[in-house]
């Protein structure tokens, strides 16, 4: 099995952004990423095959308004947080969570996705050595991305 980097989940993530919405994004650090606004919506996509895990999305109030304005094709005042935008951030997590389960599996993807789902704050995974964050910055606001495997993912990997 792939290990993911943090460095990787960004690449794919950054890929995802300009691909499917047209945001221009870039990685920051998590010291960047506490001067911009917090996350205040969350989503969870977990993956199942020869290993199982989670991906998890935390983006701000803005980093959603804007990636369901371009989505949409509308200005980002345009759009409702609490409803274009949880669609948005469910859709993002369903891209990301494709994106995690081809480079873990490979040319023959064994791998499948549950279904995209909203969480709550205290929902999100706490780290530890077998998780992987990363921060994406645009128009300054954020998006975090946490990998996390099972643990019996993270131990068949070593």
């Amino acid at each position: 099995m792939t290990m993911l980097t943090s460095q990787k989940i960004a690449d794919f993530v950054i890929e995802a952004l300009e691909r499917t919405a047209f945001v221009l994004a870039e990685t920051i650090d998590a010291g960047q990423a506490t001067s911009l606004p917090a996350p205040s919506k969350f989503s969870r996509i977990a993956y199942i095959g020869p290993t199982s895990g989670n991906v998890y999305l935390a983006a701000s109030e803005g980093f959603i308004r804007e990636l369901a304005a371009s989505i949409l094709g509308v200005e980002p005042e345009e759009v409702d947080p609490s409803n274009e935008g949880e669609d948005a951030i469910t859709e993002l997590a369903n891209i990301v969570g494709g994106s995690a389960i081809l480079e873990l599996g490979g040319e023959k993807c064994e791998y499948s996705l549950r279904l995209p789902e909203l969480i709550e704050a205290s929902e999100l995974p706490k780290t530890d050595n077998n998780t992987q964050v990363c921060y994406v910055e645009s128009e300054g606001e954020l998006l975090k991305v946490i990998w996390q495997p099972n643990d019996s993912a993270a131990s068949a990997a070593a």
